[in-house]
C-alpha cells in the first residue's frame, strides 16, 4: 500500500511537470534553430513536429515566427482546423501552444480574419476551438488597438 501511494505520488508529480512544460533547457544551437524552423511549416502536422523538436524554445527569438506559422495556416487554411483538434486533443500542451500564439504580434488583418472564420466559418464539431479562437483573436485585436492608441 505504502509502495503504491509513493509510486502513484512521484508518477502525479512526474506528469504534472511534463504538463506543465517543465522539459531540459533549450540550447543556443537549438535555440537557432527554432528561430530558423518556426516560421516555416504551413500545415498542422508540420507545425506539430517543429512544437516537438523546439516547442520549449519558443522565446522572444522563435515566438514571432511561430505566431507567424500559427497565422498562416488558419488563415490560409481555415478547412484544416479539424486536424488542429485532433493533435490539440491527442497533446493538450500543443494546443495551448497554438492558442498562445495568436497573440498581438500578428497583422491586424490576420486577426480580424482569424475572428471572422471563427464566428462565421467554424467546422462542424468544433465549436469549441472555436470559441477559444475567438477570444484569443479578440483579446489580440483590442491589445494592438491599446498599444496604437497610447502611442
Amino acid at each position: 500500500m505504502r509502495a503504491c501511494f509513493s509510486t502513484c505520488v512521484l508518477a502525479r508529480v512526474v506528469f504534472a511537470q511534463v504538463d506543465a512544460g517543465v522539459s531540459r533547457p533549450c540550447t543556443r544551437a537549438e535555440n537557432l534553430r527554432a528561430e530558423n524552423e518556426a516560421s516555416k511549416p504551413r500545415g498542422w502536422d508540420a507545425l506539430y513536429r517543429v512544437y516537438r523538436q523546439y516547442g520549449r524554445c519558443d522565446d522572444v527569438d522563435a515566438e514571432e515566427g511561430f505566431s507567424e506559422s500559427v497565422a498562416r495556416i488558419l488563415v490560409d487554411h481555415w478547412e484544416s482546423l479539424p486536424r488542429l483538434a485532433q493533435l490539440g486533443t491527442a497533446d493538450v500542451g500543443f494546443r495551448r501552444f497554438v492558442l498562445g500564439h495568436v497573440d498581438a504580434t500578428l497583422d491586424t488583418k490576420d486577426l480580424k480574419r482569424i475572428l471572422t472564420m471563427a464566428t462565421y466559418s467554424c467546422p462542424h464539431r468544433q465549436n469549441l476551438l472555436c470559441g477559444d479562437l475567438r477570444i484569443k483573436a479578440d483579446a489580440a485585436i483590442n491589445e494592438d488597438a491599446e498599444a496604437h492608441a497610447r502611442k
